[in-house]
């Protein structure tokens, strides 16, 4: 699968690289350029989907090396309790054989002795009974003596016995440790094949691991390119697209020149909605031409509604997003809201106000006309409309032109 998949993005790089290159001598429409956007992004998403299907699997294989390492460290860790317990009871082992040497020792002396001592009182057979007797001031002490003899035999016999009984519990431990020393050595043995074959399953899966990495990278490096290829599309759609905005403002400008042309012709503006107003109080204004015009102009859309957000002159527009339109009729880019319009431009007073400069009220902005009118995107209820310019408290006169 991982070969296949490797495979399939080399493939696909090979192929973005070529169409890139016949791309670039072309020279389409905006529609064309969409198109091959929209199939680029096709392109991406699928490598996506295959970057996040590598990842996935991955993590799958780092979860499972973390679980074998911790398994891994789990195991090191017997192995090196076992190693402490073989080299302590190696230490127990050679105590033992201390011990066992000292008792073998201990017990030969004691029957080297008891044998001098046999050899002493006995060599001489019975006899040394009768001498003993016949020498005892009684017969009394001659029991004694006896019995000094007889005990002294017993404890000697008793001392061998217990050393030999010693030495025969120091042999049991020490036998009796080695069989618990081969015990740890044989599960020191089984933990380090255990450790052994973990530490063979984290290399095979850290190569599984590295594996994906190297695919990832390549679709990571197909997905850039495409993502490149899409901001070039992205690009040229917007080069093509504010070729057209150009062409098509301007002929709005043009047309909206002509409309203003033939306004100060007649002195009347007809709104979008064939509603016919008297603009010769607007031409009569102190003022420049260009700010007339623009005041002009912003008349033919009385009646047409209030939309909140909008920017349309005839679908609809709220106050900022009106004056915004208006303005980029003839050019020119303002801020977009309200509260931005408030530092737009120059500050003018209000009582030099001339048609074509914005007038800003608390949460509101609007075109002044002359005369102490304004025409603006009033409210949802009136829509766009001419008011009193000081039918609320004034902030702000803003001169853009």
């Amino acid at each position: 699968m991982k070969k296949t998949v490797f495979r399939v993005i080399a493939t696909t790089l090979f192929v973005v690289l070529c169409s890139q290159a016949i791309v670039s001598y072309a020279d389409p429409s905006i529609d064309e350029v969409k198109d091959e956007r929209d199939e680029t992004q096709q392109e991406l998403d699928e490598v996506t989907a295959t970057l996040e299907e590598l990842a996935a699997e991955q993590n799958e294989v780092i979860d499972e090396i973390e679980q074998v390492n911790e398994a891994l460290v789990t195991v090191m860790t017997e192995v090196e309790v076992i190693r402490q317990a073989v080299e302590d009871k190696k230490a127990e082992i050679v105590l033992a054989e201390a011990r066992y040497e000292e008792a073998v020792a201990t017990a030969n002396e004691q029957y080297e002795a008891m044998k001098i001592r046999i050899q002493y009182m006995y060599e001489a057979g019975e006899l040394d009974y009768v001498t003993m007797l016949m020498q005892s001031g009684s017969f009394s002490e001659a029991l004694t003596k006896a019995d000094y003899v007889q005990d002294l035999y017993e404890y000697d016999r008793n001392m061998l016995a217990e050393y030999q009984r010693m030495i025969e519990q120091v042999g049991e431990l020490k036998a009796a440790l080695e069989a618990e020393q081969e015990e740890l050595l044989a599960l020191q043995a089984d933990y380090e094949e255990e450790q052994a074959y973990m530490e063979s399953v984290i290399l095979e899966l850290q190569a599984l691991s590295d594996d994906y990495a190297a695919q990832i990278a390549d679709a990571e490096a197909l997905a850039a390119s495409y993502a490149r290829r899409i901001e070039e599309q992205n690009a040229e759609i917007a080069r093509l697209e504010e070729e057209a905005r150009r062409a098509a403002e301007e002929a709005a400008r043009r047309a909206a020149q002509d409309s203003v042309a033939g306004s100060a012709d007649s002195g009347r503006v007809t709104t979008t909605n064939s509603v016919t107003y008297d603009v010769s109080s607007i031409y009569a204004a102190n003022g420049g031409d260009l700010g007339k015009s623009i005041a002009v102009f912003a008349c033919q859309f009385i009646g047409n509604p209030y939309v909140p957000g909008g920017t349309s002159l005839t679908d609809g527009a709220d106050c900022s997003g009106f004056v915004y339109s208006v303005y980029k009729e003839f050019g020119y880019t303002v801020p977009r809201t309200s509260y931005s319009l408030r530092s737009a431009g120059t500050e003018v007073a209000y009582e030099n106000a001339q048609p074509g400069d914005i007038i800003c009220y608390p949460g509101h902005v609007a075109i002044y006309i002359g005369n102490g009118l304004i025409v603006h995107a009033s409210s949802v209820r009136t829509g766009i409309k001419i008011s009193n310019a000081q039918y609320r408290g004034i902030l702000s006169v803003r001169r853009l032109i």
